[in-house]
């Protein structure tokens, strides 16, 4: 279509509404348009180039979360407390920082397999020293593009469903503070580490490394050598309520994570009676910077 023809189809609808405006104040708005578009492909390609760091978020989760350490459920040992007392110097008392052992277990749910699909489902949950907390993360997301059938049968999650939900970039500094400094536990982690670290470099922030990730998969792969190790199979070795899971056959990411927990809380004694912890399951190698 000419510019003069867009022109007056455009006119016509400003007359209608009575708001016309002459050709120069149409060429001035295509113009206006233009240049929104060509700062916005210049912003994707600056952040591609320059991502994000997740330091500043991870710091302010660390200081809401010290706060809020003592508000959890559980009784801790003196070791475990988040502040220990130092010796009083110049009338202030010396507040020393303590590891944690605060791990978020993630779970989600996609479009495919490959590298262009995208996150519609994910899931988030807090343990503290294996145990939770009861503070959980979770979000069903527009994924801005088709999911696949394959898909679609395994969590029956459908486009029209997710439409109004929010997109990735939207809640991805929410999720960024929810995981803070914590190692990430997940099943087969090296798919859901690809698929979160594809949609925050979409959204403009760095990757998570690869030694972020302690894989459930591994670690039952080491403690039940020859064996399936899908998470079914883990349920029923562990005699853990999967009905809802067998009887669909439908995958949700929230469910995952719960029953994630109970397979992880289980694995983690057996791994202590062999002197051994879960970090010695990180995933191997840290993230390309190519």
């Amino acid at each position: 279509m000419s510019d003069i023809s867009s022109y007056q189809e455009w006119k016509s609808k400003k007359q209608e509404r009575g708001e016309w405006l002459p050709y120069q104040e149409y060429l001035r708005q295509k113009d206006l348009r233009r240049k929104k578009e060509l700062e916005r492909e210049l912003d994707e390609i600056n952040k591609r180039l320059h991502p994000r760091s997740h330091k500043e978020l991870e710091e302010d989760f660390e200081s809401f979360y010290q706060m809020e350490l003592g508000k959890l459920k559980g009784k801790r040992s003196r070791s475990e407390s988040d502040m220990e007392e130092g010796p009083v110097r110049e009338g202030k008392r010396r507040r020393v920082s303590v590891l944690v052992d605060r791990e978020v277990i993630l779970d989600t749910e996609t479009t495919g397999l490959g590298n262009s699909d995208r996150i519609v489902e994910i899931s988030l949950l807090e343990t503290i020293s294996g145990k939770k907390t009861g503070r959980h993360l979770h979000f069903f997301l527009n994924p801005e593009t088709k999911i696949s059938k394959k898909a679609e049968m395994i969590h029956r999650i459908t486009n029209e469903r997710v439409k109004d939900c929010p997109v990735f970039k939207k809640v991805a500094e929410e999720i960024i503070k929810f995981i803070g400094s914590s190692n990430i536990v997940a099943h087969n982690a090296s798919f859901d580490r690809r698929m979160l670290n594809n949609e925050l470099l979409r959204a403009g922030w760095e990757e998570y490394e690869e030694t972020r990730f302690i894989d459930t998969l591994e670690i039952a792969r080491y403690l039940f050598p020859g064996e399936r190790c899908n998470q079914n199979a883990l349920c029923e070795k562990f005699q853990l309520d999967n009905h809802n899971r067998m009887k669909t056959g439908i995958h949700s990411a929230i469910e995952d994570t719960a029953l994630l927990y109970k397979i992880y809380l289980q694995m983690r004694e057996m791994l202590e009676k062999k002197s051994l912890k879960p970090t010695d399951f990180k995933l191997k190698h840290s993230c390309r910077t190519d």
